[in-house]
């Protein structure tokens, strides 16, 4: 299990490197919300996130209320998260009292149209909803195929199984200014996305992967995120018979 929050611009500036000192694994952050409108924190909150080595997933708020619109936002959606590596999943948050409107089969299709079109892309779709939602206004049964994020406060542990928990929305962490949601999930998700080659990583092979160098990236940094440390940086520098630590953007590395 891991313990991670999730932020919108309503956290205002976050200190993530205190965020990580407090325990913090991972985080979940808004990426925007409808078919046109960007959180305007997302690319700040994403950058000094994984400037502190936090594994980053993110979540789009949907107004949809149709399959055309669900398709809309998802695509918008990713064209806010293109060329970015995400170890968790793009999540979907229905919970907007607009969708009360609709019924159960409307938002079920909803929900498919937003998951299918991420998944269709190479990303992994995760629905975001709390218990009531689940039980009364969607169609659980026909969304059994994708994981769910679960908001489900006040309790011990959730009374489903879920891939992650949200279990409280009054959590206190250094570096953020008042409450913040706090998580728990139970898979290992940058795992996941590695290995099955999602979220914008490289697919893994028994001969490893390709990196191709983008901006900032550098051997340390590659090391620990592929290999675990970065002290292991040695090992991709031996494996491309690099003679210096200098790396190039565009400069295609092997990874065992």
């Amino acid at each position: 299990m891991k313990k991670g929050i999730d932020v919108s611009k309503w956290q205002g500036i976050i200190n993530w490197s205190e965020v990580k000192k407090d325990g913090v694994e991972f985080v979940i952050i808004r990426e925007g919300y409808g078919k046109n409108q960007v959180d305007k924190k997302f690319e700040e909150n994403y950058r000094n996130a994984r400037a502190v080595g936090m594994p980053v997933g993110i979540y789009h708020y949907s107004y949809a209320d149709s399959v055309e619109d669900a398709k809309k936002e998802a695509q918008f959606c990713l064209n806010n998260i293109k060329g970015k590596e995400l170890e968790y999943p793009i999540c979907f948050d229905i919970e907007d009292r607009e969708m009360l409107k609709l019924n159960n089969q409307q938002r079920t299709d909803i929900c498919k149209a937003f998951c299918d079109t991420i998944e269709r892309a190479g990303y992994y779709a995760m629905i975001y909803c709390n218990l009531n939602w689940l039980d009364n206004y969607l169609i659980k049964s026909e969304l059994s195929k994708y994981d769910l994020w679960l908001a489900q406060w006040g309790m011990r542990m959730p009374t489903i199984v879920v891939g992650m928990w949200q279990k409280s929305d009054k959590g206190v962490v250094r570096g953020i200014t008042g409450n913040v949601d706090v998580n728990i999930a139970y898979n290992d998700y940058p795992e996941i996305m590695r290995k099955k080659g999602l979220n914008g990583f490289a697919k893994a092979s028994n001969s490893g992967l390709i990196h191709v160098v983008k901006k900032g990236d550098t051997l340390w940094e590659l090391a620990e995120k592929y290999l675990g440390s970065g002290s292991k940086y040695i090992d991709i520098k031996r494996l491309n018979n690099l003679k210096s630590d200098t790396i190039q953007i565009g400069q295609r590395l092997k990874i065992k």
